[in-house]
């Protein structure tokens, strides 16, 4: 199994808090959609016609490309790659771009999953962080894809948000649970270097909120997820039983996956690639120069795939196979590792179940700690 990611990096405007590679120039598209449909063709080998389980549509705001230029991307990558008749194919939407008609263009293009971008419950702060939708047109987006044929729905939140109490923060989660949403991904405000956001608290314009409203917060989202029938399979994501996603999931599990795109990473067990970062370049390497000289690469030695495996199988249920370890590293990596798990187990860290190293709840929430004493 393999994943394919599409970068898309276009935005009609900037929130405060994202640093991801984004831009304005919407006069692009229509080239950078030619670009990216040479560049799936150019790249077909990289993950050696491994079966694709999951296509994903990120950004940027992907619902920004029309119904022809989403046609074209997808239909590039169906006559090159081995796509699974069952393969998840997401796309990233903000509430604005939500219609009826747009749905039904999704779907006829065999779109059956939506990440929608509803951040948070509060149009105050949708407007002190630039996001140019509405409680009221999250709402409408929301009836829209409940009444459309696509019923797999995705939201993302993001919480401990200064202005945003606890108690509104539940009175939010209350009206979501309303609607047939399979899957939520609820990350905490990252304060960006790049970002609005990170010069706006810099100058006094914002207080960033202390780490005991993170853990009140963290803990209403876990627990009213939990409540209501969600499964937490990874530090920030929740899912109804199987509607976990395949996208997130071949992150976390190392599963190879091809990133096309201006900024998009790739990775094939043995390396890490990842494109330049520039809108007009990639589009001119592409169509009219040498598109082989678009990213740059990391070979990952032993240590390296170790200390990966680690870090992310430590934030999700799934949890760290100390068998896996045994058979896959050197003999001098598994001493280390079982020799700080049990220093750990000592001081009430982890569940060990047979096999299986799983964190517990509360290590969730240190997993990145953690794991520093377990990678080399």
């Amino acid at each position: 199994m393999a994943g394919l990611y599409i970068h898309i990096p276009f935005c009609s405007y900037k929130c405060h808090y994202c640093d991801f590679y984004s831009g304005n120039q919407i006069y692009l598209i229509e080239d950078y959609v030619s670009a990216v449909v040479l560049e799936i063709e150019l790249r077909r080998d990289y993950i050696e016609n491994q079966i694709i389980n999951t296509i994903y549509f990120g950004g940027g705001t992907p619902s920004l490309l029309t119904k022809q230029q989403l046609y074209r991307i997808l239909k590039s990558i169906f006559y090159g790659y081995n796509v699974d008749t069952n393969c998840e194919i997401t796309i990233e939407c903000n509430p604005e771009n939500i219609s009826s008609n747009y749905l039904n263009d999704l779907y006829e293009l065999k779109f059956n999953r939506i990440s929608l971008g509803i951040q948070f419950l509060k149009d105050d702060v949708l407007k002190k962080f630039n996001r140019h939708h509405s409680i009221d047109l999250i709402f409408n987006a929301l009836n829209i894809i409940n009444n459309s044929r696509i019923t797999n729905l995705s939201i993302d939140l993001i919480y401990n948000v200064p202005g945003v109490s606890g108690d509104f923060l539940i009175n939010s989660l209350e009206q979501l649970i309303l609607y047939d949403i399979k899957h939520v991904s609820a990350y905490s405000l990252t304060i960006a270097k790049n970002s609005k956001l990170f010069w706006k608290i810099r100058k006094g314009e914002l207080v960033e909120n202390l780490e005991d409203e993170f853990l009140t917060q963290y803990s209403i989202i876990n627990n009213f997820l939990k409540l209501n029938g969600f499964i937490q399979y990874e530090v920030s994501n929740y899912g109804r039983e199987g509607y976990f996603s395949y996208h997130n999931m071949s992150y976390w599990n190392q599963i190879p996956y091809l990133g096309i795109g201006v900024s998009a990473h790739s990775y094939n067990l043995r390396s890490r690639q990842w494109n330049h970062t520039n809108i007009k370049k990639y589009i001119k390497d592409l169509i009219g120069g040498d598109g082989f000289n678009l990213y740059g690469i990391e070979y990952l030695d032993e240590n390296q795939l170790y200390n990966e495996y680690i870090i992310l199988r430590l934030r999700t249920f799934q949890g760290i196979s100390f068998n896996y370890i045994k058979i896959n590293f050197a003999n001098s990596i598994f001493v280390h590792f079982k020799k700080n798990v049990e220093m750990l187990n000592e001081k009430g860290h982890f569940i060990i179940e047979g096999d299986t190293l799983i964190p517990s709840d509360s290590d969730l929430l240190v997993s990145d700690y953690l794991a520093q004493f377990l990678m080399l």
